[in-house]
């Protein structure tokens, strides 16, 4: 089951997104549960006390609650880094409040039904790579990890450290291998030691990146170019 919620205080915007969802849904072999809602209190209750969402289309111009506030609680509070937030508005000017939520896409208003599709496909795609596994052995141990979970590699010595949202796991390798196998992943290198999963940066300056723990790491002087380009190709392709 995919769950996705629609939060916009325009009915038409909300019954226009779920239309374009169900005519997906009949030639797709997933099953989609939709939930719309009218304000972002309505979301913020369900997601709070109910259940979560593997995506949210989410209206930024609600009154009272909007919906960047919305994310950060998502983000913040509620710990959640996995739920794929689809921003809409009329309005393009919101690079970088929308940068620090984490946004899979932004559209813009009026909506194109084929972009609808698209963040629709690409979170899709996002929740099924979710369930893959890192697997490793450490000491005659087979050890298998979400990635979902993994918020950064580390090369320490002829070990890698693996840092998780839980704890921290070690085994024999290289980095270099490692990033090879991570190749198809959302692992973004910032040093010749450190491999970050994207999902789980909230700001990048120019020498460092900050985790939504708190954790800052830095940005080794031969990577801040790449890692600038990297930034630059998700947020411009955020704003299609």
């Amino acid at each position: 089951m995919f769950r996705v919620a629609i939060c916009d205080d325009e009915k038409t915007i909300c019954s226009q997104i779920e239309k374009v969802i169900l005519d997906y849904q009949k030639n797709c072999a997933e099953k989609i549960d939709i939930l719309t809602f009218l304000s972002g209190e309505e979301l913020y209750k369900i997601i709070k006390d109910v259940q979560a969402f593997d995506l949210i289309f989410l209206d930024i111009e609600l009154d009272k609650l909007n919906g960047i506030e919305v994310g950060k609680i998502i983000r913040e509070e509620l710990n959640d880094n996995i739920t794929q937030i689809v921003y809409i508005s009329a309005n393009k000017d919101y690079a970088m409040e929308l940068f620090e939520n984490r946004p899979l896409n932004f559209l813009v208003k009026p909506i194109c039904c084929e972009k609808i599709i698209k963040s629709l496909n690409a979170a899709i795609n996002l929740h099924k790579n979710s369930d893959l596994f890192f697997e490793f052995c450490y000491n005659y141990n087979f050890i298998k990890i979400p990635y979902k979970k993994i918020m950064y590699f580390e090369s320490n010595d002829k070990k890698i450290n693996v840092i998780t949202t839980d704890e921290i796991y070690e085994y024999y390798g290289k980095l270099s291998e490692l990033k090879k196998q991570v190749k198809e992943k959302d692992f973004i290198q910032i040093h010749k030691s450190l491999l970050v999963n994207y999902q789980y940066i909230v700001e990048v300056s120019y020498e460092k990146i900050k985790l939504t723990n708190g954790e800052k790491l830095n940005i080794s002087q031969s990577y801040r170019k790449e890692v600038r380009n990297n930034i630059r190709m998700r947020r411009k392709e955020l704003y299609k």
